[in-house]
């Protein structure tokens, strides 16, 4: 935290002075942040220190936004207009040149990021946000490198961020509220949906929730209770249709009837300690489930290449979006 009575630099303070974003990394999480970026408006900086990598994520970022026009969630020439805004910068200096916020998308590891950390400092303003697109490591120790950590959080999108909303917002021990709440205000007038962690935890929320689902879904193809097709049905077709609309307490909420939530809990609740007793719980999947689940998937897939797979999926993620409103 800042010591009392510091005062941040103007542009962290101010969500209209960001303006221009560096997107560090050029994997399908930090090119599909430059398509997001792009796409509302803002100057995108995409390095990545794999030039092969860099080319292809700048291609696939370009790539994006004429699908999100070809599903009418950008309007008629706005992805031409969009494109412009991505430059593809070769060297770290120039991506963060003037940049008021940088979006870090490296690999998940602790080094990696540190290393990177410790070389992009140096290259940007004060009052520049560092967020890290992070999936599960903790904040408090990857800006323990940082000369000025208080401007540093986690903005972990889920996949792909230009289309699904949701970005987990961690502050790590030093991060400045102040900044936490830029932040938070930046991402919603993007229109994503932030939620902010009160602590961290590996996973943050999102992904501990789909920790815990994929336990049981390989579970039940493990213990011969269902296919894989079958699992995957069954989710897309109940509970995740409901999902697209409200979460988990609330669903069980009205699942309560008149009595809400706590006539589900003390009641219909009841049911659930018979499932919890035989659910599983390792913590490493076990071999032979492994190549089951494995097996079932590719079974499912058939032929469909993975491409034809994502832009099925994007197809009706735009859907759902535009139904929603």
């Amino acid at each position: 935290m800042l010591n009392a009575g510091a005062e941040l630099p103007e542009n962290i303070m101010k969500n209209d002075r960001i303006k221009t974003v560096a997107c560090v990394g050029a994997g399908t999480i930090g090119s599909s942040w430059a398509t997001f970026f792009a796409s509302k408006g803002l100057d995108v900086r995409l390095y990545d220190i794999d030039q092969a990598i860099l080319i292809r994520g700048y291609d696939m970022a370009l790539e994006n936004l004429v699908r999100m026009e070809s599903m009418e969630l950008l309007g008629k020439g706005e992805a031409e207009i969009a494109r412009r805004r991505i430059q593809k910068q070769e060297t770290l200096e120039g991506a963060l040149a003037g940049v008021d916020l940088v979006q870090e998308s490296v690999r998940e590891d602790y080094k990696t990021k540190a290393d990177l950390f410790e070389r992009l400092e140096p290259l940007v303003a004060p009052g520049t946000v560092i967020a890290s697109s992070s999936s599960g490591l903790l904040m408090t120790r990857m800006q323990s490198v940082l000369e000025h950590p208080e401007r540093s959080l986690i903005a972990h999108p889920f996949n792909p961020p230009h289309l699904v909303p949701l970005v987990e917002l961690v502050p790590g021990e030093q991060t400045d509220p102040a900044v936490l709440e830029t932040a938070k205000t930046f991402f919603q007038e993007l229109g994503k949906v932030p939620v902010v962690l009160k602590k961290e935890v590996p996973g943050h929320i999102a992904n501990r929730l789909a920790a815990a689902l994929w336990r049981e879904s390989i579970d039940l193809v493990a213990s011969g209770v269902a296919s894989v097709e079958d699992v995957d049905n069954a989710l897309r077709a109940g509970p995740g249709l409901r999902w697209a609309l409200m979460g988990q307490h609330l669903i069980y909420h009205l699942g309560g009837g008149e009595g809400g939530y706590r006539h589900m809990i003390d009641h219909i609740g009841k049911s659930f300690d018979a499932y919890w007793k035989t659910m599983p719980t390792w913590t490493e999947i076990p071999d032979e489930a492994k190549e089951q689940i494995i097996s079932g998937v590719e079974n499912a897939v058939g032929d469909r290449s993975i491409q034809e797979l994502v832009e099925e999926r994007d197809r009706n993620l735009a859907r759902i979006l535009k139904a929603l409103g």
